[in-house]
This record gives C-alpha cells, sequence and structure tokens, in this order.
C-alpha cells in the first residue's frame, strides 16, 4: 500500500467540522498546536551551514576521520529531515482509521435500526391509544379491558367498582373459578358463627 500524502488542514477549517460537544477538547488542541508552532518557528528552516573544509585544515591529522564520519551524518540528517514526510510511511495510521471508520458505520447502523423499530413500536401505540374510546367517555369496564397495562393501579378497595358489585368482579384480570371458590370459602371461614345452642340451667 502506497503512503498517503498529508494534506495540511488550518485550525480555521478543523473548527468547523468540530461538535459542539468536542469544542473544549479542540480548545486544548489548538492550544498544543499553537505551543508547538511557536517553538519550532524559532529554528532556523534549515540546519546551520559548517565549512567542512576549515574543520579539516584545523584539526590534528588524527581527528580529520572523525570530522569526514561527523560530514556523513550531518548532511544525512538534514536530508531525512527535509525529506520526512515522504520517507515516512503513514499507512498504518490510515489503516487503523479505515478499521475505526468502519466500526463506527456498523454501530450506526445498529442504531439506526433499533431506533427505526422503537418508532414503529411508538407509531403503533399511538394509533392504538387514537383508535381507543376517550376516558371521559369510557365505562370502568371499558377501561379495565381496552388499558390493562394501567388496570391493576385502580382501587379495588371501599365502594364496589364493577356491576354486579360481588368482590370477584372487583378483581382485573380474566375469571378464574379456582380463585373465586377459595375467595369464597376464605370469606366464609372469616365470618363469625352464630351459636343458637339452647343452655338448660338447672
Amino acid at each position: 500500500m502506497a503512503a498517503k500524502k498529508l494534506s495540511p488542514v488550518t485550525l480555521a477549517d478543523l473548527v468547523k467540522r468540530v461538535p459542539k460537544d468536542q469544542m473544549k477538547q479542540f480548545e486544548k488542541f489548538r492550544d498544543k498546536t499553537i505551543e508547538y508552532h511557536r517553538r519550532v518557528s524559532k529554528y532556523p528552516d534549515k540546519l546551520p551551514r559548517i565549512d567542512w573544509e576549515y574543520y579539516r585544515n584545523n584539526v590534528r591529522k588524527d581527528y580529520a576521520k572523525m570530522i569526514v564520519e561527523f560530514q556523513c551524518e550531518y548532511e544525512e540528517l538534514a536530508r531525512t529531515f527535509s525529506a520526512r514526510h515522504e520517507i515516512n510511511d503513514f499507512a498504518k495510521y490510515y489503516e487503523e482509521l479505515d478499521k475505526m471508520t468502519e466500526q463506527v458505520k456498523k454501530e450506526i447502523a445498529a442504531f439506526v435500526k433499533s431506533s427505526n423499530e422503537r418508532i414503529k413500536q411508538y407509531e403503533s401505540e399511538m394509533k392504538r391509544l387514537q383508535n381507543l374510546t376517550p376516558y371521559n367517555e369510557m365505562t370502568m369496564e371499558q377501561f379495565v379491558v381496552d388499558r390493562e397495562d394501567l388496570a391493576e393501579f385502580i382501587p379495588r378497595q371501599g365502594s364496589p367498582l364493577f356491576w354486579p358489585h360481588t368482590p370477584e368482579e372487583q378483581r382485573v384480570g380474566p375469571a378464574n373459578p379456582d380463585y373465586d371458590k377459595k375467595h369464597h370459602q376464605e370469606e366464609k371461614s372469616a365470618s363469625p358463627e352464630t351459636n343458637n345452642t339452647d343452655v338448660i340451667v338447672s
């Protein structure tokens, strides 16, 4: 994969792409960038020129080889610095960015799909509620049938609510003969029994 060339981006162009909730992070990045440029601008664009001939002629002969080696390294440093963008391969950064982009796209697609499903559920619920009889026109029996999700909050103590005003009819939910039979037995055992036995006094 060929190395991609970096195109310069100004802070003015970059700030236009920053979301409002990430502006603080951008401001920190901007301050560091400005500080970096300030420190770098103190140095010359090119490495200082050295008169190698002067050094070779004015050092001891046993140091002449060291001057030649240092000149080669210095010139290599100058070439490396001037061609650093062409020499360095930034492909790995773009590969990582591409992977992150694909992952974000998958997350966005999943979020959109789940959101659309929720929207369909909400629209269906809205349609169902709109087709209900207005609450001020409902009987309590209609409310229990149409709004099972809220019927459990109806108070079941005190005065009867549903005709024929028996305890079984005040329960929310479908009829259950076994429950009704048990409920009657509990009421019967709880009620005080009268004792009509005559007492003989001798």
